[in-house]
């Protein structure tokens, strides 16, 4: 055999093997498949309680159970989608998170495997958050509020976290009090209705502190929080404004004081008159609610950051979150400080975060407010620094007062004459003391951590109808500087420990 023909005969046996295989790589067998919707399950906490689980796969399927307190059907199943249904057999009473075991599924005919984690909720939860909107002024506005809550929810961003809602949607004499939950089944958010108030009065300090006592009852929790939703004018009399009545005396032309220029967009500080509380009523309230307390206060109201507001509630909130100036109808996202709130699978909440939340849509997405203006300014207070802070403010109000020309201040209203200055401004200029400055500012900064402190460029006042400028930016107000309701200011709890 010549060696030309070894060549091409040692080439053919090579080719066959390259043809073999290119048969075998035309074999459109289906490979085994088998995908779920879930890699961990959770369970609501009562015994009874439902979650799904879908398995879909190319053939027939399998799972076993490993672990106690809940039950899977059908454990077997074939091509197709096929729903699980996982059910707890026991009641988590604990006040954590519990582990119950996990589901192994597999595919009998050499196939993929596949691991469930499967966890209970505790009876006692993480958080439970209440979004108080009392009166009927800003109605629609809540409504949006509460489909912003509703979107986080979606996403199961309570975890082990409740959270409810009081309103008014009928009239100013009921309201209904609902829980948002995430329902695994339908993965996505639904409605629980909890209870109809057919006598409720929101300027009733017994109503309120009704409403907060029976959410305890209703969702016991580690912790509280609270949202306030509408009214708002600080300490200011009843007839200027809301959440304030009882001790303090109404000043002449308090209602014309208080009208917002023809043409202004709505803001959060009109209230629903003749359902108003005082702002120590409302501090009562809270207070009076032992064994537990609110960890935190979220202000969806104009003006709250202001030290003679929040004097009064330092012993009935652990943190607070307000404003200085007015807050645009459209309020707080909810759908992005809701998962802020409740971080860590509901166990925890990073307030900061929060604060910046609000901040971010008004100063970088405001165009997709309903009134697009580029307004937000808001702080944190830290009320177990507000006492220390008033020591240093005694202090300085028994040395002499430097001159300043009040003109000068910055100020965070369209009013004539101005209310609310901004506190930091007006203790540089009305202290000379060096000393007690550095020690105003250790403990102002203790009380309202400046990285909280953030605002825009301006604010946009109802009563000018106009964006103000922001040049000093402290963010708490305070009203002595100020010539409107000063009889009314001097008896608050403020005035009167600053100026014994």
């Amino acid at each position: 055999m010549t060696a030309p023909l070894l060549r091409r005969l040692a080439a053919g046996l090579l080719i066959l093997p390259l043809l073999f295989g290119a048969g075998c790589s035309d074999d459109k067998t289906e490979r085994p498949s088998l995908t779920l919707s879930a890699e961990k399950i959770v369970l609501p906490s009562e015994a009874g309680a439902t979650a799904r689980l879908d398995v879909t796969a190319s053939g027939p399927w399998q799972l076993e159970i490993s672990g106690s307190g809940f039950d899977a059907s059908p454990l077997h199943g074939g091509r197709g989608t096929t729903s699980v249904t996982l059910t707890a057999t026991e009641t988590n009473t604990s006040t954590a998170r519990t582990s119950l075991g996990s589901l192994h599924l597999f595919m009998p005919q050499s196939g993929p495997e596949l691991t469930v984690t499967v966890e209970q909720r505790p009876a006692v939860a993480a958080q439970t958050l209440l979004l108080y909107m009392p009166g009927r002024s800003l109605a629609s506005y809540f409504e949006q509020n509460i489909e912003g809550i509703r979107r986080a929810v979606d996403a199961d961003t309570p975890g082990d976290g409740r959270i409810f809602v009081c309103w008014q949607p009928a009239n100013q004499r009921t309201a209904e009090l609902f829980e948002l939950y995430y329902d695994s089944n339908s993965a996505s958010c639904a409605t629980r209705e909890v209870k109809t108030y057919t006598e409720f009065n929101a300027g009733d300090p017994e109503s309120v502190h009704t409403l907060f006592a029976e959410l305890a009852d209703e969702a016991p929790a580690l912790s509280y929080g609270l949202i306030i939703g509408c009214h708002g004018k600080a300490w200011v009399p009843a007839s200027a404004g809301t959440l304030a009545r009882g001790a303090l005396r109404p000043s002449d032309g308090a209602k014309e004081y208080w009208q917002p220029a023809p043409g202004a967009y709505p803001t959060r500080s009109f209230g629903d008159s003749g359902y108003e509380m005082d702002i120590t009523e409302l501090a009562d309230a809270l207070a009076a609610l032992p064994p537990y307390r609110f960890d935190f206060l979220l202000f969806d109201d104009c003006f709250m950051a202001n030290i003679e507001t929040l004097y009064d509630l330092r012993a009935s909130v652990d943190h607070v979150i307000a404003s200085p100036c007015e807050i645009m109808a459209d309020g707080f996202p909810y759908d992005r400080i809701i998962p802020q709130m409740f971080t860590d699978e509901g166990r925890s909440h990073d307030l900061g975060a929060v604060c910046y939340e609000f901040w971010n849509l008004y100063q970088n997405d405001y165009a997709s407010t309903i009134y697009r203006m580029q307004s937000g300014c808001i702080m944190l207070a830290v009320m177990s620094e507000i006492d220390r802070l008033a020591d240093v403010m005694r202090r300085i109000n028994r040395t002499p007062a430097a001159e300043y020309d009040p003109n000068t201040l910055q100020t965070y209203e369209g009013l004539s004459p101005h209310l609310f200055y901004d506190m930091g401004q007006y203790v540089s200029v009305r202290c000379s003391d060096a000393a007690l400055l550095d020690e105003f500012a250790e403990c102002f900064d203790a009380a309202f951590p400046p990285e909280s402190r953030l605002h825009t460029d301006g604010f946009y006042s109802a009563y000018n109808n106009r964006m103000n400028p922001i040049t000093h930016y402290s963010g708490i107000t305070i009203s002595e500087p100020s010539t409107k309701f000063t009889e009314e200011n001097r008896a608050t709890n403020w005035y009167r420990a600053t100026h014994e």
